[in-house]
Formats: structure tokens, C-alpha cells, sequence
């Protein structure tokens, strides 16, 4: 049996087992209590070039927004411009024949006119014979023509065969419904007047009405760019002809598409056609270089001769 000092050895020596800390370790309290060293400079350094990085980052983000503006900032903020100038101001006429140069040096055209099947295309400037007389009491060459609207003529390569076509168009910042995007009524109108221009070809006497024209809006237009629009002829008999068109940008992006039907009233064979044949524009047998074929519209009050 153990006696009383044995077991008073054995409590000693548990409890000294059980209140030593080997060296490694401190007790529970020092590391609830320990002072905490915390390094202020090198926060504060840090706190500094986050508040630059972030300055700077801003300052660049707004200067790249301002300068090249997403789209739907485009319509949420739309940038103002100036209206279109007089046309019969020097101004007028210099971003004309600037527009004119810039059409014949499209990358686009040039690949057209350099295609494998180029001869079964000729090209035309349509309203370019159209009496003087007639244009003023026009949409499109009359109320909409003038920089910064409807600068140019169309420049059309249409197929011989008369069932496809391609029309090239400069639209302007006058010709807006929201501010920077083309009016959806002047793509219809734009869009209208070239599928006619393939179904007139297809009628008994090259002339008809618009009996039917649908629109799908696909994409926003911008303002002052080159479009295109690509016609085809879908069917004709007798005077009923079918079309279909597309409008895109000068990357090929979808704009609008569209489908109409022409009727050609049966009082036509009595009506004069040749206005309409020159709004059409004649075939040619080469392309139009500036200042041929497609002479530039210039006001005779705005002419060296008469302003002197």
C-alpha cells in the first residue's frame, strides 16, 4: 500500500507536469496579451499606390469612354453635332467632293470591281441625268440631299441581267432620328428605292408601285458612314414582281433586312417612262471614276464664275 508520502510525491510531481510550458510555447494568457507590432509605414504606402492605381485607371477609362463611347452610351448620352452646312457655302462643296474621293477609294468597291465575275456587273449613278426640275420636288435628291445629309448620288453595280444589284450610300448626321443614328424612315425610304430599282427592271414597262414592304431593324445605324444595300430579284410575272434587300455596313454587319412586292398599275403602258429610266441610271460599260460620269453636284450660285 502507498503511504502518505508517496502520495504526496506523486501529487507534486503531477502538478509540476501539468504547470510547465516547454520553451516553445508560452501560456494561453501571453497569447491572448501579446502587444501586436503593426507595420504603419508600409500600409501606408500601400493605402498610397492604391489611390494612384485606382486615379489613374479612372482618368483612362473615362478618356478612352469619351473618345470611342460604347454603343449603348451612345444612345443613353448621344454626342451633339453640328448641323449640315449651307449647300451653297465653300464648305458644302469641299466635304462633297471629299465624300466623292473617299467613295471611289473604298476598299469595298475596289474588290467589286476586281471580282472574278466583274463583267457581268456594270455600274450607274442613278438621279445623275435626272431633270433638275424633278429632283427638287424629291425625297432623297431634293429635301435630303446636301452635305451632311444625302452628299452623293447612289453608286449602283448591278448585275446585267438586271436581278441583283448593289447600292453604295453616304448617310449623314442630318438625317437622324436619335442623335448619331440613322432615322429608320430614310433606311425604308433608302431601302424602298432600291428594290424598285430591281423590280421596275422585271415589269412590262419598267415602272410599278410599292404594294407591300416589310422591314426588320436589326442593328443601330451610325451616322456618317458608307452603307450598302444588296437587292435581289426573289420572282416575277406579269406585273407583279418580288424583291428582297439587306442594308449593312462596310464590314458586312446586318443592319436592316427587308422584302417588298411591286405592282405595275395597268394605266403604265400609257405613262412616260424616260424620267424613270434616268432615276434608274443607264448602264455603263466601265466603272465611274470622280468627276466622269458622275459629276459632283455643285449649286450654280456656289460656282467660281458667279460668286466673282
Amino acid at each position: 500500500m502507498c503511504s502518505a508520502r508517496n502520495i504526496s510525491q506523486i501529487s507534486r510531481r503531477y502538478l509540476s507536469q501539468a504547470t510547465h510550458h516547454p520553451p516553445h510555447e508560452a501560456p494561453h494568457a501571453t497569447h491572448l496579451h501579446a502587444p501586436q507590432h503593426i507595420p504603419r509605414r508600409r500600409n501606408l504606402r500601400r493605402t498610397t499606390g492604391l489611390l494612384v492605381s485606382g486615379t489613374l485607371l479612372g482618368a483612362t477609362t473615362f478618356t478612352l469612354g469619351a473618345l470611342y463611347p460604347p454603343d449603348p452610351l451612345l444612345f443613353i448620352s448621344p454626342r451633339s453635332a453640328a448641323g449640315p452646312p449651307d449647300p451653297s457655302s465653300q464648305l458644302a462643296i469641299t466635304l462633297t467632293n471629299s465624300l466623292e474621293s473617299s467613295l471611289h477609294s473604298l476598299p469595298y468597291l475596289q474588290k467589286l470591281r476586281n471580282r472574278a465575275d466583274a463583267d457581268e456587273w456594270y455600274e450607274t449613278r442613278p438621279f445623275v441625268n435626272y431633270p433638275e426640275e424633278r429632283k427638287v420636288n424629291s425625297l432623297t435628291q431634293g429635301a435630303l440631299r446636301g452635305a451632311g445629309k444625302m452628299a452623293l448620288y447612289p453608286l449602283v453595280r448591278a448585275r446585267k441581267d438586271e436581278k441583283e444589284a448593289i447600292v453604295i450610300v453616304h448617310v449623314g448626321r442630318g438625317v437622324c432620328g436619335h442623335e448619331g443614328i440613322v432615322h429608320g424612315g430614310l433606311l425604308a425610304t433608302i431601302l424602298d428605292e432600291s428594290l424598285a430599282r430591281v423590280a421596275f427592271q422585271h415589269l412590262p414597262n419598267n415602272l410599278g408601285v410599292t404594294a407591300n414592304l416589310n422591314i426588320n431593324y436589326k442593328a443601330a445605324t451610325k451616322a456618317d458612314q458608307f452603307i450598302v444595300i444588296h437587292t435581289k430579284l426573289e420572282s416575277a410575272k406579269g406585273r407583279k414582281a418580288v424583291v428582297s434587300g439587306e442594308i449593312t455596313d462596310l464590314d458586312g454587319k446586318l443592319l436592316v433586312d427587308a422584302s417588298a412586292v411591286f405592282v405595275e398599275p395597268k394605266y403604265a403602258k400609257y405613262l412616260n417612262t424616260n424620267a424613270i429610266k434616268e432615276a434608274l441610271g443607264e448602264p455603263t460599260h466601265a466603272p465611274i471614276l470622280p468627276g466622269s460620269g458622275a459629276p459632283i453636284p455643285i449649286p450654280p450660285s456656289a460656282t467660281p464664275a458667279q460668286s466673282s
